[in-house]
């Protein structure tokens, strides 16, 4: 586990994003368009609505996200990735790991989904 994370620590900062800027770009490839949001990407990646705003705010900076006006309520935005947004994501640093997943069994697939799903949720509770 620990080489894994050395190489996905590695390849974090590539392209001009820092890790939080490539995962939005990730978030906003696979999100359905309700959910394209800065409270929706805040929520997702466990950080405040101020820290996500900022990193969306970057990639609209590096015009590799633009904000499109819902059509019912103008205060809010929803989030698009720009065709460098898409161009970019094509390259991103992860992809390897996610071949080197994709090409085991579906068996070990399986088995590792869920045992990286458990770790996360007990991760993810309060301490106390």
């Amino acid at each position: 586990m620990a080489q894994i994370l050395r190489l996905a620590n590695g390849a974090a900062f590539a392209g001009g994003l820092n890790p939080a800027q490539w995962s939005a770009l990730r978030y906003l490839a696979d999100a359905v368009p309700e959910a394209r949001t800065v409270t929706a990407f805040a929520q997702y990646h466990a950080t405040t609505s101020g820290t996500a705003s900022q990193t969306v705010a970057a990639l609209v900076r590096k015009e590799l996200v633009e904000r499109l006006p819902e059509l019912g309520d103008r205060r809010r935005n929803r989030l698009e990735l720009t065709s460098a947004g898409h161009r970019l994501l094509q390259g991103d640093p992860l992809g390897g790991i996610a071949a080197a997943i994709a090409a085991q069994p579906p068996e070990v697939q399986d088995a590792l989904i869920t045992g990286l799903q458990a770790t996360l949720r007990t991760l993810m509770q309060p301490e106390g």
